[in-house]
Formats: structure tokens, C-alpha cells, sequence
């Protein structure tokens, strides 16, 4: 009865959707209905839960909430409706298809949106298979984030990689990718090379230097801000800086791109292989004073099965961002990595995860610090009455040195955060 009430809740919220969202869904969806048109699918999941975050000081918050923690739940209880996702996708024509993905979250500046929306043109034809993507999208990187909405099968937060590319990295753009296919070719190895090229994400890289990394499962809607504590205002020679990125618009005028490289042995081990470049101008800024900032990084991620049920997933990014000049402006490098092992056994799904993160200063901006690090322990257990229904828990520790949090007054820079969930979702 609750789910239900969740449910109608959720499809209250999509007809919400502003008009031109409402006007792109019809579009596709009457081109689909068309004679050309084979069949519409449509997915989702509807997840709801019980949460208790316990902070060691009842300041640090939420980043979704001007403060200065790294879970996204505050120090209280609640039960809450968590997350709502709806994909559409079909064939257009011949060849082509469409992908759209709307979310609900019940944080931040908006509640609904789309968080991805895009077209696949893909030839059937011998040997090799090639296929472009037009439109906005998450590059392939993540093994972790593969279910319904860019959602994880093994936890119910994401690692702090994932957190942060579910953050503020979106491909507005396209990406060619032509594949080798281990099966046509009687080989038990499998070979993908991608290339993209993007306009926008050129504010990437200011929540890892303003706020650090973070653990969560919210992902950026569209045209959305999102907020964090006001650092600026504190600092010995206050800055005139937005506390707030927007991750998805251009500021620069130039493009950027990523490379990328799939094997797959079998349907044992994968491996992915990206290097990004936002070729942002450290020097470009918005009327709101947004910087663009000049990101680069590598990312190689793993996953190997060593049985039917038990597996286990990896993943290592390390590179560099900054802005202005390195008297006046930010620049850090920035690195994370995560070991995650997994074991099924009938319904039931236990997952254990170890993140680690940093972010080490590389300017000679001394009023603005922005040295941190961290790790974290994330523990899900998962099971699944049937196709539709799952319920599951998971608590994450994380202890993170944040430099910046000592521009207030005699708060510690270093603190542990702990958050509890019970969870119910329900897939359609």
C-alpha cells in the first residue's frame, strides 16, 4: 500500500516535468508509435527507506545542504522517499533508437529531471560493429553503475568515483565506438575503442576542491546547481565566488574529449581504460563568477568473476584540475580508488567496499586551502523477493580531513561520519 502511494507520488512528480521535457518525451514517443517503429520499453524503480546518519559534531551536515560533511543524508532520522527513475527507450527508425532517463530526488535545488537523453545510431553489418551516441550521457566507465538509471546492483551508495561523475560529469556531445566482438570471431577476448567529443562540463572539478570527495547516490539533474558550504566568505581575503556549480554548461567555447579502451575475457574479467580532458580555460568566467576549470584524468576500473557468485569490481582515477592563475586561482590533483567484493548466494546479495580519496594542493594560494583526504567502509546486503521487489541495508563509515573546514572558527579539520539504511525498492 505504501509502495502504491510512492508510485502515484512519483508519476505525480513526472507530469511536473516542464514543458519542454513533456514536448521531447511526445516527440519520441510519437516517432516510435510510427510504422517504421518497432516497440517502446519502459523501466524504472522506485526505492524508498529508513535513514540515520550519525555525525561526531552535529554541525557538519549535508553538502546538499550548505554544510560541510560528505554523506548525503543530515545527522537525523528519517523516512523518506530516496529515489525514483524512469527510462523510456525504443527504436525510432531503422538503426537508430532513443534513450531517455528522467529522475526523482527529493534533495537539492530541483526534484525532477532528466539526467540522460540520447540517440544510438547502430548498423547491423559483419565484422566489426560500430555505434555513435548523440546527445547527453555517462561515459562507459563505471563497472559499478550498471543497473536501471545508472544505479549500482551492489550497493545502494556509490563509490566515491561514481559519486562524483554522477555529480558533475555528463557527455553533452557524441562518442564513436567500434567493437570487436569475441564471439564473431572465435576468440575468447572482446575489444571496444570509443572516442567522444563533448561541449560543457566545465565546471568539473570544483566540488572535489571546494568540498572534497563524497559518497551517495544522487545524480545531478539537468540544468541543475548544486550547492556547498560557503568557504569564501571565511577566508582571510573573501573571494567573490559562487558557493554552487553548475556542471553542465559551457563557458569556454572549446571542446572536450575522452579515449577509451574495453577487453573482455570471456564473461569473466573486464577491463576499461579512459583518459579525459575537458580542455577547459582556466581563465574563462560566467557573469556569476563560475570558473571554468581545466580537468584532465585517467580512469582504469575491473571487474573479475570468480564464480557464478562471487566477484570482484575495482577502480582507480587520478589526474588534476584547476582555475585562475597559480597565485591567485585553485589548482590540486586529484585521486581516488575503490576495491569492491561481492557474493550472491540465492536471493541474497553481500557486498563490502573500501573507498580512498585525496585531493593535494599544487597553487601557492595560501588563503584558499583546500587540501583533504579520506576512506571510507561500505557494507550492503540486498535481497530480492522476485523481479519486482528487493529490500536491503547498507552503513558506510567515512573519515575525511578537510582542510577548509578550519576557516571556521575552532572547528577540527578531520571527522568521522557514519549513515544507516533500510531500504525498499521496487523495480518495474
Amino acid at each position: 500500500m505504501l509502495m502504491t502511494f510512492y508510485l502515484g507520488y512519483l508519476i505525480m512528480k513526472i507530469t511536473m516535468f516542464s514543458q519542454r521535457y513533456i514536448n521531447i518525451f511526445v516527440m519520441l514517443l510519437l516517432l516510435s508509435c510510427s510504422s517504421n517503429a518497432r516497440e517502446i520499453e519502459i523501466k524504472g524503480l522506485i526505492e524508498a527507506g529508513y535513514v540515520k546518519a550519525d555525525y561526531d559534531q552535529p554541525w557538519l551536515n549535508s553538502w546538499m545542504e550548505e554544510g560541510v560533511g560528505i554523506l548525503r543524508f543530515n545527522d537525523d532520522d528519517n523516512f523518506m522517499l530516496t529515489q525514483g527513475v524512469v527510462e523510456v527507450s525504443g527504436d525510432l527508425i531503422s538503426d537508430i533508437s532513443f534513450d531517455l532517463v528522467g529522475n526523482y530526488t527529493p534533495d537539492g535545488e530541483r526534484n525532477i529531471g532528466l539526467t540522460e537523453a540520447y540517440l544510438t545510431y547502430s548498423p547491423l553489418n559483419k565484422g566489426l560493429k560500430h555505434k555513435v551516441k548523440f546527445g547527453m550521457f555517462y561515459p562507459h566507465m563505471s563497472l559499478e553503475n550498471v543497473a536501471t538509471g545508472w544505479t549500482s546492483p551492489y550497493t545502494y551508495s556509490f563509490s566515491a568515483i561514481n559519486s562524483w561523475i554522477a555529480e558533475e560529469q555528463r557527455t553533452l556531445g557524441a562518442q564513436w565506438s567500434i567493437t570487436r566482438s569475441g564471439r564473431q570471431y572465435n576468440s575468447p577476448h572482446s575489444f571496444t575503442a570509443l572516442a567522444s567529443i563533448f561541449k560543457a562540463n566545465d565546471g568539473l572539478g570544483s566540488l572535489l576542491v571546494w568540498r572534497g570527495w563524497a559518497q551517495h547516490n544522487r545524480q545531478t539533474l539537468y540544468n541543475e546547481k548544486v550547492s556547498f558550504a560557503n568557504y569564501f566568505g571565511l577566508q582571510e581575503h573573501p573571494i567573490d565566488t559562487p558557493n554552487a556549480v553548475e556542471p553542465f554548461i559551457e563557458t569556454d567555447g572549446d571542446l572536450g574529449y575522452y579515449l577509451g579502451v574495453h577487453w573482455r575475457y570471456l564473461k569473466q574479467t573486464d577491463v576499461r581504460v579512459y583518459y579525459y580532458d575537458n580542455r577547459g580555460d582556466p581563465f574563462a568566467i560566467e557573469k556569476n563568477k563560475q570558473y571554468a576549470w581545466k580537468t584532465r584524468y585517467y580512469s582504469v576500473s575491473m571487474q573479475h568473476k570468480f564464480s557464478k557468485n562471487f566477484r570482484v569490481l575495482a577502480q582507480w582515477l587520478d589526474g588534476d584540475t584547476g582555475m585562475g592563475s597559480q597565485e591567485n586561482g585553485v589548482f590540486t590533483d586529484i585521486s581516488s580508488w575503490y576495491v569492491l567484493l561481492s557474493y550472491k548466494i540465492g536471493s541474497h546479495r553481500l557486498s563490502l567496499r573500501q573507498d580512498q580519496f585525496k585531493v593535494e594542493e599544487t597553487d601557492i594560494n595560501i588563503y584558499d586551502p583546500n587540501d583533504s583526504n579520506g576512506d571510507s567502509i561500505t557494507l550492503a546486503w540486498r535481497y530480492d523477493f522476485d523481479k519486482n521487489w528487493n529490500i536491503g541495508a547498507e552503513f558506510i563509515k567515512s573519515t575525511s580531513y578537510n582542510e577548509n573546514r578550519t576557516l571556521w572558527k575552532y572547528w577540527a579539520p578531520e571527522h568521522t561520519q557514519k549513515q544507516y539504511m533500510a531500504i525498499v525498492q521496487y523495480r518495474f
